[in-house]
Formats: C-alpha cells, structure tokens, sequence
C-alpha cells in the first residue's frame, strides 16, 4: 500500500478495523448494491450498501464493527462507504433561512424521486421521438454517484433537484492545454511532463459533473451552487478508481455558456472544447471506409455515421454530395442559419459545436494547478446602469373624479334613493399623496381593494388617460419612461420573443432569473404556457425593458407562495442592481413582502388616508401580526 494511506488511516476515528475482503462481483439491485466477497474459505461473505457506493470490483473492503457498521475502500487513504455521504446547511432561499439535505441515496423512495426529477433534465428526452411523446433516454453506464437535494419547507423535506458526478471526458481540449505543463504533486504519485506524455494515463483521477437538474418549483432560487459545493466535497472524501483519489473536477455543459452557476464555486474557466466541426467530415470518411472501433470517440463516429446514412437516403443524395454540403455549412459561424428545418433536425445530432470547459482542484495544490491556466470568459451582454432618473418625487398628487350622471330612469330611481341631486358627480378618489422613491429601490404599495394603489401606479403613468379620472399635483421628474407588467402576444414563442428584442444571452438570463428554465419552456408559445409560468414570462419581458420605473400591480396574485417568494426576491435583486424605480401593488402580501424587502411602503386607506413607513418598520409589523 502507500506510504501516504497508512499514515492517513491514523487520521480516520476510531481506527480499529479490519480487512473483511476484496470485491468479487458488484450488483445494483434497486436502491442498494450487492456485494460478493472474496473469501479465504469456501464461503463468500455479501455486503448490502446504497446503490451508488463508490465499490469496484477487485476493491479491498475495510469495516469497523460497533453500534453502525462503517465500510471504506482501502487505497492512498480509506474512502468512506457507510455511512452514507450526507452534508447538511442552511440557505437563505427568497430572503429566509431554510434547512438543505444533499445526501447519496439510501432509500427505494429516494431513488423514485431521483427517477421523477430526472423528468426535468433536457438530456433525458428524446425529441426524434414521432409518437409526439417525449422518451427518456437510457442512462449511461460507468461509475457513478447521484447527491439528491432536499430542502425544508412548512416543516417538511421536499425533493429539490440532484447532481451526478460519472467518469472524466476522455477528449477535452481545454484540458490538453492546461496540462500541457509539468505537475507533480507533493504527497502522491501523481506526475507527467505534458498530459500528452504520461498525463492521459491519469486521467482517473479526474471526476466529472454530468448534470445537474433543479425541480422547476425551485427555478430561480440559487440551489445549482449548494449542488455543485456538495459534489466537489464528495469527490474530495469519497470519489476514487481502484483506490486512487481524485485530484480534479470537471463539467461542461451548453448551458454554462448562457448561465455560469460554477465560477462562484470555485470552479476555473479553462476555454471552449473542440466539438466536432473540423473533423466530422473526415470521421463520416473514416467510417465509409470501414475503420472499426470498440469505444471512445470510434463509438461516436459510428453512431454519427448512422444518422448521416440515414438522412443521406431519405434525402436521396449521394455520400459525396451530403459530405460536401456539410463541409460547407460548418465552415460558417453560424451552421444552424445556413441549414434547412428538416436537414437540421436529421444532422442535428452529428453535429458538436464546442461549449465552455470548467475545471476545479480538489486540494490547495492541484486548485493552483489549474488556476494558473484559467482564461478570462468574455460574456456577449453586459448588464448596465441605464436608468435616467435618480429619484421620483410626488408632490400632492391625486386623483380626482368628474362624472356626468346619464339621466335614465334606472338612474333617477338611484338618486332619488340616497337624495342626489348634482347633475355632476364629482369625488376625490385617490387623497394626496407626497412621496419620494430612488433609483434601485422597490416602493410598496399597500392598502385593500378599493383603497386605490391601482390609481396611484396609473398616476405615475404620464400616458395614462380617462374620461372620468383627473390627476392632480406635481410629479418631478417631469419626464421618464414607464413599463407596466403585461402578458405577452399568445401566439409568441417564449425564447425567441425575448431574444428577438435583446439578443439570445440576455433571453437566457432574464428567463433563468424568473425560473423559466426548461427546454420545453423555451419553445412553448405564450398561449400554452400555466397561468404561473405566464406570470412568470410577463416578469422577465419586464426585466427586458429599458424603461426608468416598472409598474407591477397584483403582484403575483397567480402564484402559489414559493414561488411568489422566489420571484420577489429576484425582483429585488433585479431593480437594485440596474438602478430602477419599481413600485409594486398588492393587496395580499404577507407570503412574500420579506422576500420582496421594499425600500418604503406607503399604506393607502379606503377612508382616504395614507401612511409612509420603511419597509423593514412594515415587515417587522405583518411578521409581528401573523405571530
């Protein structure tokens, strides 16, 4: 064994176990893996672990007897077994502390909750499917190791989402040219001159985050980060190759090039991978020629082969002239512009275009490694201060009412009843109101139906006009732009309505930030969308817009509580750091007015009084009247 394992076993508590043997055959069966045991006798002794315990075949099993059972792998230093890997915290989720769970799977209902997330993973579908339903495609096979998040909420553990750590990619080239230099490291026998020459043997000890997936309940709450930390932890104690410990981790996706959530785990940009645009070609070429591979890249280039020949016929072109043409259309910088719908979905899936590269260090040591090659990522948008204004000011302004009675006998009797006798109507139907909000802060509009926080947000509308309704006072500022909450035409596509009016990044990052992140989502038009997504859509084309102040009144009436939570706070986030002035509406708050956290609240009254309080002084009170 290593020198460095022994002297690490002294550093595991209570270090009074034994050998019990090395693997013979490894199991799944169900939530739990079986485990046969090479034995010096003719019996084989069996262990029953979690299914996704990190044991190998020919692996040598350690175990401490005691009120639990705890199991390591043996190897440079022991890897815990069972218990099972679990790290609890707390995360502040809409702007309250919650309790999270990140644990490997234990239980027959745990892995059932895994299988109903996985639902939620755009990887799992198979959109070639022609029965127009959507089928999950079959995992793949290898080590792997799947963290299930839970989170607590009204005093119960819900299913949050999951991430899955599998075996290394085994071509990267970001990492090619991060390693191209000497590492060695300081306590294991770990070390090449360039990964070309004697690094590519290593590549074990390099894990890999294959997916992450978030239950759209939780869409927009930050959770992909406290998934991301928990998998670097395990891989850290417990990941490893035949008792080898893992030095890096790995992941990259197409999303991480619309929406980063590993940088602030720690995680290192390293450039873009390759794809497959220089080389599909020749690979279609290879493959005609009848060159034969047992895996790896071979096994792709047979799979793409098969598509190829399958559109070739049906478009009933030669091999020759569907070569050419695709030589053509990948030489462009955008392939997907130059392609027809029906040949981009038959070569959709030939084709790689590269996606950003991540990668951490798993100790003080290797995370230097790596960072001494990160490369700056260069972002397509930035989002920039654009508010024209620094303040609003009102000053005595109201809203007045002037109605000429039709005189009808229905509205005679009227009269007559309640002894009017003007033929003019007049009433003041918002009283005056002096008030001041700045630039990055959201004002609160409180008050019960009929008090009138819809007339004062129309007030601050300069556009708005009626035939019956008067605005009064002095609004300062005098000119501003103003964006109202508003649906969406039904017939848009979500994704491309939005892009289309700031360019497909800021499209990804406005829809992630309300928790519209799934594929499906994306290309639903507006008509087919919940009425709690169809809020959700109306929120992000507000963010969209460069207007000074946002109007938003009945501030998410349509969503059930956690989710109005989720997308006040986002809200917040969103008006502080683009230096809007928002003011929000609402009759029924208490779920969210936290979450929201408003700079000022004015309080309307039926009775035609109003109050100005700050918004911590409010919440302070609904916090003190629901106790």
């Amino acid at each position: 064994m290593h020198s460095e394992a022994a002297s690490n076993r002294k550093a595991v508590p209570g270090a009074n176990y034994s050998t019990i043997g090395r693997v013979r055959t490894v199991s799944p069966k169900g939530h739990k893996k079986i485990i046969l045991l090479e034995a010096k006798t003719d019996s084989q002794p069996s262990l029953s672990v979690h299914r996704f315990a990190m044991i190998g075949q020919c692996d040598e099993i350690l175990a401490r007897e005691g009120l639990e059972r705890r199991l390591w792998v043996d190897g440079e230093i022991p890897f815990p077994v069972q218990p099972i890997f679990e790290l609890h915290a707390t995360h502040t989720l809409a702007g309250d502390e919650i309790e999270t769970r990140v644990a490997e799977i234990a239980t027959e209902s745990e892995l059932k909750q895994v299988e109903s997330l996985e639902a939620f993973h755009y990887k799992t579908l198979d959109f070639s499917d022609t029965s127009g339903k959507m089928v999950a495609k079959k995992s793949v096979g290898g080590r792997r190791a799947i963290l299930l998040l839970h989170a607590k909420l009204d005093g119960r553990w819900k299913p949050a989402g999951y991430i899955e750590l599998q075996m290394p990619l085994m071509m990267a080239k970001p990492r090619h040219i991060a390693f191209d230099r000497p590492f060695s490291h300081p306590t294991l026998d770990v070390s090449w001159e360039t990964w070309r020459k004697g690094g590519q043997a290593l590549v074990n000890r390099i894990a890999r985050i294959a997916r992450v997936v978030i239950h759209p309940e939780f869409r927009g709450a930050s959770l992909s980060g406290i998934l991301v930390r928990a998998a670097v932890q395990f891989a850290r104690e417990r990941w490893h190759i035949g008792g080898k410990r893992t030095l890096f981790v790995e992941i990259s996706a197409e999303m991480l090039r619309h929406i980063d959530f590993v940088s602030s785990c720690g995680f290192h940009y390293l450039g873009d991978t390759e794809g497959n645009h220089g080389r599909l070609s020749k690979d279609m070429r290879s493959m005609k020629q009848g060159r034969k591979g047992g895996s790896g890249i071979m096994s792709l280039q047979r799979k793409y082969y098969a598509h190829f020949e399958t559109y070739r016929e049906t478009a009933g072109e030669t091999f020759e002239s569907l070569q050419t043409r695709l030589i053509e259309v990948l030489s462009k910088d955008n392939p997907w512009a130059h392609m027809e719908l029906d040949e981009w979905l038959a070569l959709r899936p030939l084709i790689r275009s590269p996606i950003p590269y991540y990668m951490i260090g798993l100790d003080e040591y290797s995370d230097a490694y790596v960072k001494q090659a990160a490369q700056p990522r260069q972002t397509s948008f930035s989002v920039s201060r654009q508010t024209r204004i620094e303040s609003l000011k009102l000053s005595s302004v109201t809203v007045l009412s002037q109605y000429d009675v039709p005189h009808t006998p229905y509205s005679r009797l009227v009269m007559d009843a309640f002894g009017l006798t003007a033929r003019t109507l007049r009433s003041t139907l918002l009283p005056p109101v002096n008030f001041d909000a700045q630039a990055g802060t959201i004002t609160f509009v409180a008050g019960s139906s009929g008090s009138g926080k819809s007339l004062l947000l129309a007030a601050l509308d300069r556009s708005w006009a009626s035939e019956t309704a008067i605005v009064d006072g002095q609004i300062d500022p005098p000119c501003y732009t103003v964006r109202w909450l508003k649906p969406i035409p039904d017939d848009a596509n979500l994704f491309e309505y939005m892009a289309a009016k700031k360019g497909p990044e800021q499209a990804f990052d406005v829809l992630s930030r309300v928790g519209l992140s799934e594929a499906m989502l994306f290309l639903k038009p507006y008509s087919l969308l919940s009425r709690g997504q169809r809020y959700r859509a109306m929120l992000a084309d507000l963010m969209l817009g460069d207007e000074d102040v946002w109007l938003i009144d009945e501030f998410c009436s349509d969503l059930d509580p956690l989710a109005a939570r989720i997308l006040a706070h986002r809200l917040r986030q969103t008006v502080r750091r683009e230096g809007r002035i928002a003011f929000v509406a609402a009759a029924n708050h208490g779920h969210f007015i936290s979450a929201l956290r408003p700079a000022k609240v004015l309080t309307l009254d039926m009775g035609g009084g109003s109050a100005e309080m700050s918004g911590r002084e409010y919440i302070r009170g609904v916090s003190n009247q629901a106790i």
